[in-house]
């Protein structure tokens, strides 16, 4: 973007749309297990709504590559934005039952899952839309420092809001949930109104010929099925996200609740620690790209998550937790960063939506079906969660020995 403007303007609407997801995406799952004591049904909630979301995002896809992107954003950002605004509403002026606040709060978290869904596949196929190659990498580190600052915003937010909070003869109550999500609501038509200011005249080559949305979605698959090395690595280079989303909303609060035998904001803590390794990876990955190759060091990073993870559950030393929880979020966005300059600079603009739509479908499938097994009664009961760690250490491995076989093949036929 010749502007540098206009770019502000896209990272400040990230800002305020970040805040708002992060926020909803931190208190309620907390709010499920703590005060609700429904961690297990908020888990087979979670995977019923990543079920769904395996067809919407395959559709959004094609929303991508079809429509104007800048439009995309803002249409989403004020539609959920509203979505959310009148369910708070209905909470805070009609007080219903246990059971209907439950599903409306459990609503909510669905609503966030399914902007994400098409939020961030429109946004970084906006950026790629907009920027020169030779600034891929830089472009993904701004984003990640630019959403991962906004995570520790909103996680710092949400333990304040969660648990209260005193400074000097400052008091903050806790807030209710209906407050929590009237300020989630707000803050994504915040985003609408900042990205409505940004200038932009869409490219031409916007999909036209395939007149079915059935069509329009194989044109992704043929692509994949010419280059299964880009699909190899794309999918395979996911997991980390795939177990640290997972982990976030269904592992996490046992953790901390059964055996760390902590409060909520250890859970907003922990989030921030995420944030924060996160944050560094977008400032020294780029880097880190110059003396090791992007395959390689994916390679590294899922290994030492792995590591980490059988760490993790060999002690109960709290600091031992926020380190390693530091250490993940440099891992994640590290390999997310690699990620998505390797597909910027493998895949065509025109197909990026369709194409990534697949990937994240698959991460998705595999997402959905470790929600469901750690939806179990067996991993809430007692330090049984620690299996579940477990498990995902395993995982990661299984994933990253693909990347491994292919490493040669991959550095001599893809752009890396």
């Amino acid at each position: 973007m010749k502007n540098k403007f206009q770019l502000l303007l896209l990272f400040l609407a990230h800002i305020s749309a970040g805040i708002a997801s992060g926020i909803a995406m931190i208190s309620i799952p907390w709010y499920f297990t703590n005060n609700l004591d429904l961690n297990s049904a908020f888990s087979l909630m979670f995977g019923i709504v990543t079920f769904i979301g395996l067809f919407w995002g395959l559709y959004s896809g094609v929303i991508i590559d079809k429509f104007n992107r800048k439009s995309i954003l803002e249409i989403i950002n004020i539609f959920f934005g509203l979505l959310i605004t009148c369910i708070s509403f209905f909470i805070l002026f009609l007080n219903p039952e246990k059971k209907i606040l439950t599903v409306l709060v459990g609503s909510v978290f669905a609503i966030t899952c399914f902007y994400y869904i098409i939020y961030y596949p429109t946004i970084y196929a906006f950026l790629q839309e907009i920027s020169k190659k030779k600034n891929y990498v830089k472009i993904n580190s701004y984003v990640e420092i630019v959403g991962q600052t906004t995570t520790v915003l909103a996680g710092s937010l949400a333990a304040i809001l969660l648990s209260g909070i005193v400074i000097f003869n400052f008091k903050i109550n806790p807030w209710p949930i209906e407050n929590i999500l009237l300020l989630d609501g707000i803050s994504y038509l915040t985003a609408a109104l900042i990205i409505s200011f940004i200038k932009h005249k869409p490219k031409k080559n916007k999909i036209k010929e395939e007149k079915s949305i059935i069509n329009r979605m194989k044109v992704g698959f043929k692509y994949l099925n010419r280059n299964r090395l880009i699909l190899l690595y794309a999918v395979c280079s996911h997991i980390i996200f795939a177990f640290l989303l997972v982990e976030l909303f269904t592992l996490l609060p046992i953790l901390i609740k059964n055996y760390f035998q902590k409060e909520g904001h250890l859970y907003a803590i922990t989030d921030i620690c995420y944030a924060l390794g996160a944050l560094l990876s977008g400032f020294f990955i780029y880097k880190l790209i110059n003396h090791f190759n992007k395959i390689k060091l994916t390679i590294i990073l899922i290994l030492l998550t792995s590591i980490s993870l059988i760490i993790l559950i060999s002690n109960k030393y709290i600091i031992s937790l926020l380190i390693i929880s530091v250490f993940i979020g440099v891992a994640n966005s590290g390999v997310r960063i690699i990620r998505n300059s390797f597909l910027f600079d493998n895949i065509p603009n025109v197909f990026i939506g369709r194409v990534t739509s697949i990937f994240n479908s698959i991460n998705t499938t595999i997402r959905m079906i470790l929600i469901f097994i750690f939806s179990l009664n067996y991993f809430s009961m007692k330090e049984n969660v620690t299996d579940g760690y477990l498990l995902c250490a395993i995982i990661l491995i299984v994933f990253c020995l693909p990347i491994i076989f292919y490493y040669k093949k991959l550095k001599s036929n893809c752009v890396i």
